[in-house]
């Protein structure tokens, strides 16, 4: 009996525990969506929490969006949506050839060795952006890649891919040698095992990394603050840019916030079945 109460309790704590997170966790989804809906009057008449909800339902904000801002957001959504998608695919293509050749091969250069190596390329991504960015507006000027697309797209690359080429080298390390052994002496070349067999085997690894570079080329501020002016404009500098000097426009912020999330969501959606088995391959065995 003690042991079953014991259990009964352990469970009801962790139910709780996981609730009171998820209320954490979503609790500024919900202040940003019931923001989007409200009058500026409202929004500075103080905080309203739920259930009830004190205000009359105001729609400003889309309004705006959709008739005076309807193309400063298109360009920016359609902005974030190709470089974070374009910039993902090419640091996952490079990564992967990257990666596994770390991962399978020994290279000796001096000194360094495959780990010193791995170091190396992942010091690139603990330096704080904004150490290099101004000497990449410099680079960028002198190339004419200032406000530009492929400009933006490269800037992301050179972001995401240290981190690319760690987190899949361990993926690889954990498909066993053997595999390929075995396609090579069926004739299969090196490219074919890698097409046929390692590549389809780390799909999860592929697509946890995709979605973690998207994310974080989706959200980037610094880069995309700097280097562009007006045509190559994100989202999120256009999210800053509703804070102007008379007053923050909360209503058009939320409204944007909004629209943020869903592009990331409906790609996790998509590449669910892949996430959960990604974020795990290549731990600890």
């Amino acid at each position: 009996m003690p042991s079953a109460r014991i259990k009964y309790l352990s469970l009801v704590i962790r139910i709780l525990l996981i609730g009171s997170w998820i209320l954490f966790a979503l609790f500024p989804i919900y202040w940003m969506v019931i923001t989007a809906f409200k009058a500026p009057k409202d929004i500075y008449g103080g905080p309203f929490y739920f259930p009830k909800i004190d205000f009359e339902v105001a729609v400003l904000s889309w309004n705006w969006l959709f008739t005076e801002g309807r193309d400063t957001l298109i360009s920016a959504l359609i902005n974030s949506i190709v470089f974070a998608t374009l910039s993902s695919l090419f640091v996952v293509g490079i990564a992967s050839f990257s990666a596994y050749g770390l991962a399978r091969f020994r290279y000796r250069y001096g000194k360094l060795r495959n780990n010193d190596l791995l170091f190396l390329i992942l010091s690139q991504r603990m330096m704080p952006p904004i150490v290099a960015i101004f000497g990449l507006f410099l680079i960028y000027k002198f190339l004419g890649l200032l406000d530009s697309r492929p400009g933006m797209v490269l800037l992301y690359m050179w972001f995401n891919l240290p981190l690319a080429v760690f987190l899949l080298r361990d993926f690889f390390a954990g498909i066993p040698l053997e595999i390929e052994q075995a396609a090579a002496v069926d004739g299969y070349t090196k490219m074919q095992q890698l097409f046929k067999f390692i590549f389809p085997m780390a799909k999860p690894a592929l697509a946890a990394t995709y979605m973690l570079c998207f994310i974080f080329a989706w959200n980037e501020f610094l880069g995309a603050l700097i280097i562009t002016f007006e045509r190559a404009q994100t989202l999120p500098v256009l999210i800053a840019g509703m804070i102007s000097q008379m007053e923050p426009m909360w209503w058009i912020i939320s409204a944007l916030g909004i629209i943020s999330i869903i592009p990331p969501a409906i790609l996790a959606i998509f590449l669910d079945k892949y996430l959960a088995r990604g974020l795990l391959f290549g731990g600890p065995r």
